[in-house]
């Protein structure tokens, strides 16, 4: 673990202040937890929200489940809405100081909860010494939105690509981690 500068929340911080953020704007009882190990509850609630949100193609079976939980540096973070889990985020080690964000879904879109899974994500990952996080996604979403470009918006940059998608990073550094809390956790409009 590396030594945090006064103005980082840490990551127990972050996690409840975004509980209370949800619970007034999700109008109920918002709790998130962290797993670094795969449960039934984890594996269930990823399988089952991912089954619900995303095209045939791109569900992951179980077996594929259990295996992304049981890869070294696993990390999982689900948010419960009234004790249901409504949301997840989880990923894994790739190498030496990079870690691979696998998904982040969300039963609940535009209350910004898959936004909050990523700074979280990205809170953690800063407390444990990450360089870098990153992820696979496409040029567009079911849906027509353009997730490059979103992603890019958000400082990701592309790395790669092919026919699966397009990498994208994101240089884990203490102003990224400052600018997220700031930006979407303190901001006083919530």
């Amino acid at each position: 673990m590396i030594h945090l500068s006064m103005s980082i929340l840490s990551f127990q911080d972050a996690v409840r202040s975004v509980e209370k953020i949800l619970s007034v704007s999700l109008g109920g009882e918002v709790k998130v937890t962290h797993h670094t190990e795969a449960d039934e509850v984890v594996i269930d609630a990823i399988h089952r929200i991912d089954n619900l949100l995303f095209r045939e193609e791109l569900w992951y079976s179980r077996d594929e489940v259990l295996d992304m939980c049981s890869k070294a540096g696993f990390f999982c973070l689900l948010v419960y809405l009234d004790g249901d889990v409504v949301a997840y985020d989880f990923g894994f080690d790739t190498s030496t100081g990079v870690f691979f964000s696998d998904s982040t879904a969300t039963l609940i879109e535009r209350k910004g909860i898959g936004t909050f899974l990523v700074v979280l994500e990205l809170v953690f990952l800063y407390e444990r010494g990450y360089q870098k996080v990153r992820f696979k996604t496409e040029e567009l979403d079911q849906a027509g939105r353009p997730l490059r470009e979103i992603w890019e918006k958000r400082g990701y940059k592309p790395v790669s690509s092919d026919e699966q998608g397009i990498t994208m990073e994101l240089e884990i550094t203490q102003s990224v981690v400052e600018d997220r809390i700031n930006r979407y956790i303190l901001d006083d409009n919530h």
